[in-house]
């Protein structure tokens, strides 16, 4: 039986409602939001050496702390930096190190949530699933409401938003085909499919609000 409560009328603001879409890509790996994170913490220019350090102790990386911070600094150095700094998140130079840039599109205090879900051995596949324009905003309507809703329902709270579709049906096309089982298979909710019918997942919309 479905809940009559308004999908998302009442439900608290995700915490990426005001990211732009075109920062979500960057988001979608744990390393990158435990550098937002480290870097809002502290609110200063990091060098690249005290950023590894503090990566590496945050990090249950199973090999000698050697070669952790050997890896880690590479991928600081050659990945995550500079598709930060691609992105208008960070300033960073090599030499100088890195700190968050003056208001950033993505404040670190909105990815409390996100970091919390980076925790566990699948943090990078929940990433990967959530992260999403139409899947943050299900999410975000799930969290409003006790029991299940119809795709249905979802279809046309997505339409009101303007998110995702420009109709109903294709808004119910998308859920069925493209989100609703990523967010099934990552954990996220549960969808019966013959039902039509979605629940939200305690865990996740927990830590996402």
């Amino acid at each position: 039986m479905s809940s009559k409560a308004s999908i998302g009328g009442d439900s608290e603001r995700d915490p990426l409602t005001d990211v732009p879409e075109e920062c979500y890509d960057v988001l979608r790996h744990p390393r990158r939001i435990r550098i937002l994170a480290t870097l809002g913490a502290r609110r200063t220019r990091l060098s690249l050496m005290e950023l590894t350090t503090m990566i590496v102790e945050n990090e249950d990386l199973d090999v000698p702390t050697g070669k952790a911070r050997h890896d880690v600094r590479i991928s600081l150095v050659h990945n995550h930096l500079p598709r930060l700094a691609e992105y208008g998140l960070v300033e960073f130079d090599a030499e100088t190190g890195a700190e968050l840039v003056d208001e950033p599109p993505v404040h670190p205090a909105d990815l409390a949530g996100l970091l919390e879900l980076c925790e566990g051995p699948e943090g990078e596949r929940m990433l990967e699933a959530i992260v999403h324009p139409v899947r943050m905003r299900v999410l975000g309507m799930l969290s409003g409401v006790e029991h299940t809703v119809s795709v249905e329902q979802l279809a046309s709270a997505l339409v009101a938003s303007d998110v995702g579709a420009d109709d109903r049906e294709r808004a119910k096309i998308s859920l069925y085909h493209a989100h609703l089982p990523v967010l099934a298979d990552a954990g996220a909710l549960e969808f019966d499919a013959d039902a039509n019918l979605v629940t939200r997942g305690e865990q996740t919309t927990s830590v996402l609000h």
